[in-house]
């Protein structure tokens, strides 16, 4: 699965920027940019991101008129619906793109505050409807990115050297296992109650659960219930699995997958099932299932508390393909 967001911006980065410095490092800054269109690799450089100071988060840019031709100018900036500003803490392969003036070598990216350096990309084909330059870039986000509001920031530099305006995005860094996306949104509700798998390994793992009328919900049968044909809404009861990690062993960086119920927590005996789908040609992997519920807080109103967590580990010949159950783990019993 390939995670897009979008953002439409003019600019321009100097094709001289490219130095000495290993184009290797950076693997463990809190963003890393791999490559764009033209598969052309990203080069990290360490430093301060150039440019003039960013333009107010979110506030329209100069257009027409107001562009000076001389200097990199912003014209747009927009995510795309699809991810509503939010991006999860570890999540891979999310493609950011957008356009540039005809003079654009290339574009410059670092997330504001965080990091050492920015990553460098030029810019690929050119739109022959706008008469501007194409450029996409395929990014990684650290999982220790702490959960809250983050600033994207991006700079083009001309083939002279001259830097532009920076273009600050915001941007929500979301936990793994919903929460409301706390420091992010006022007045955050975390769900009712949530069944969460997460593991250390790029394999296919997979969550799976007996629900006490014997229905077992798993990524490929995620929803608590049977929805009527043409039916859509989920309903408010009902819980269901946010998401399939790592399927047909394509990385996501989440390697986490949670049933949740967003607004009544269930009742009854579930058993919890963890299954190895597929082993990715990696030979073990270590896993833990944690059982949450929300409790109200005196001080920070209702969060999410653990009642139960375990650990486990799984080899890579015990993988099945999702022809039987998988490991059992335990029964919870919602009361």
């Amino acid at each position: 699965m390939r995670t897009v967001v979008a953002l439409g911006l003019v600019l321009i980065f100097a094709a001289s920027c490219t130095n000495s410095e290993d184009s290797r490092t950076g693997i463990d800054e809190p963003l890393v940019v791999k490559n764009g269109k033209t598969k052309a690799l990203a080069q990290f450089i360490a430093g301060k991101l150039p440019g003039s100071p960013p333009l107010q988060a979110d506030a329209a840019a100069p257009t027409g008129s107001d562009l000076d031709a001389s200097v990199p100018a912003v014209l747009q900036a927009s995510i795309s619906k699809y991810l509503e500003r939010f991006v999860l803490q570890g999540q891979t392969n999310v493609v950011i793109e957008g356009m540039a003036t005809l003079d654009v070598s290339s574009v410059a990216f670092a997330l504001e505050g965080l990091g050492t350096g920015y990553w460098v990309l030029p810019t690929s084909s050119i739109d022959t409807a706008s008469e501007k330059l194409n450029w996409e870039i395929l990014t990684d986000f650290g999982r220790g990115i702490s959960e809250g509001i983050h600033y994207l920031n991006v700079v083009g530099i001309g083939g002279t050297g001259n830097a532009g305006t920076i273009q600050s995005q915001k941007i929500c860094i979301a936990g793994r296992l919903f929460d409301g996306y706390q420091g992010c949104l006022p007045n955050p509700k975390p769900p009712a109650a949530a069944i969460s798998l997460s593991w250390d390994t790029n394999v296919d793992l997979d969550l799976q659960v007996v629900a006490p009328d014997g229905r077992v919900i798993e990524p490929k049968n995620p929803l608590t219930v049977d929805l009527d044909a043409g039916v859509t809404t989920i309903p408010s009861d009902a819980g269901g699995i946010d998401r399939d990690s790592n399927a047909s062993c394509v990385t996501d960086g989440v390697r986490m997958e949670d049933l949740v119920w967003m607004s009544t927590a269930p009742k009854g005996r579930y058993a919890i099932y963890v299954n190895l789908f597929d082993a990715c040609k990696q030979p073990v992997v270590h896993f833990n299932v944690n059982v949450y519920t929300s409790v109200d807080n005196a001080d920070a109103g209702k969060q999410l508390k653990s009642w139960y967590s375990q650990d486990g580990m799984l080899l890579d010949f015990q993988a099945n393909g999702g022809a039987s159950r998988g490991l059992f783990i335990t029964e919870f019993d919602f009361q």
